[in-house]
């Protein structure tokens, strides 16, 4: 089975991705294979994209779909191998069907990071 996780503002499957991972309000826990929702957590009152990322771990993601990232969850999923895919806007089962088929961009840099070396230069970006 391969799980990633979706962050979400809404606990539906038509519930958009917000702009940024901190303001999400939920994160679906979806089993890509079976196409089906595992689980679905309700938001922590603080650090709700850590507590989110952690929650991403602890399931054994493989990724996560969210808005932009700040610097400490970020660093915590790219530190698990955690890929990070950019979908918002998109609602929960758009973002799934658009991942499966490879169609979503790569989150490769927390919020105000410098970038990844790799994109700039053509190469891939191995440590992100």
């Amino acid at each position: 089975m391969m799980k990633i996780s979706v962050a979400t503002a809404g606990n539906q499957a038509d519930s958009f991705i917000p702009s940024k991972f901190s303001t999400a309000k939920y994160l679906f826990i979806v089993d890509v294979e079976g196409f089906e929702v595992t689980h679905i957590y309700e938001a922590e009152p603080l650090n709700r994209d850590l507590a989110f990322a952690q929650r991403t771990i602890e399931e054994n993601c493989e990724a996560i779909v969210c808005g932009e990232i700040r610097k400490e969850p970020f660093e915590l999923l790219a530190g698990e191998g955690i890929s990070r895919y950019n979908g918002a806007g998109k609602t929960a089962t758009e973002a799934v069907k658009l991942f499966i088929n490879d169609q979503l961009p790569m989150i490769t840099d927390d919020i105000g990071g410098s970038g990844c070396p790799g994109s700039t230069s053509g190469g891939e970006c191995h440590e992100h």
